[in-house]
């Protein structure tokens, strides 16, 4: 690895400050996906981040935070629900190989970068070109992962109705958010609003996890402040979840 890589440096101060441990290897492996992903991007709109750096603290460094959790059992089966072009699953795929992952998205084009990428980086990945709320209704996807994740797709009390119906009993959800989001003491936040659903689709709330991304700014501006937010599976979610999109939308639960 060169210290003077831009996406090798940035990633190796993130896992030094929040002690994830990398090896040669996945720094590598991480510069390669930066060079696929803005050249892809540069014919194909995948994300808006377009720039090496930003590439590298918005989607590498921000997936790879939940390494640093201790919340992964071994060989954990993991699905990335609405994963664009691939983050945070890709990412953690390369930090560790051990995780069978797979990646659901609606938006092919988005999915097809995300198989190429993982042809490149030589692993297998299981591909889902699916509407969540379908994908879950198959045996073979619900309730049969060890965590789904899940990061800028869409508001907590939509994201969980989409996202734990595919998490075994045991097995967590973790959600990719903005510091505030988790705030409980103001009631209109992403969490305060989600409780009552969460528990409704089988889950508890086990705990917020905060980190940020301000070491790579001038500013320590709010949108740099994230968090993981984890609900436990501790029951199965009822078959009537998740209901069709349009429904979720018009009524949270």
């Amino acid at each position: 690895m060169s210290e003077n890589n831009t996406t090798c440096s940035i990633i190796k101060h993130f896992c030094e400050k929040y002690n994830i441990s990398l090896q040669e290897k996945a720094y590598n492996d991480l510069e390669i996906l930066t060079q696929e992903l803005l050249e892809y991007n540069s014919h194909t709109n995948l994300t808006a981040v377009r720039d090496e750096r930003e590439v590298a603290i918005k989607h590498h460094a921000d997936s790879l935070f939940l390494l640093s959790t201790g919340l992964l059992p071994k060989n954990p089966r993991i699905i990335d629900v609405g994963c664009g072009a691939g983050f945070p699953g890709l990412p953690l795929k390369i930090a560790e190989r051990n995780i069978d992952i797979s990646f659901l998205d609606s938006t092919e084009k988005k999915l097809k970068f995300t198989s190429h990428a993982a042809n490149i980086l030589g692993f297998e990945a299981g591909i889902y070109p699916l509407r969540a709320e379908d994908a879950a209704k198959d045996k073979t996807l619900r309730e049969s992962f060890d965590a789904a994740v899940s990061r800028a797709m869409a508001n907590l009390p939509v994201l969980c109705e989409l996202c734990l119906p595919f998490v075994k009993v045991g097995g967590f959800f973790a959600a990719y958010k903005s510091a505030a989001s988790a705030d409980t003491n103001d009631p209109e936040s992403e969490l305060s609003r989600s409780l009552s659903g969460i528990k409704t689709l089988g889950g508890k709330v086990e705990k917020v996890i905060y980190y940020d991304l301000c070491d790579f700014y001038d500013t320590h501006d709010e949108d740099k402040k994230h968090c993981i937010i984890v609900i436990r599976k501790t029951c199965k979610t009822p078959d009537i979840y998740p209901r069709r999109y349009p429904q979720i939308l018009k009524k949270p639960l």
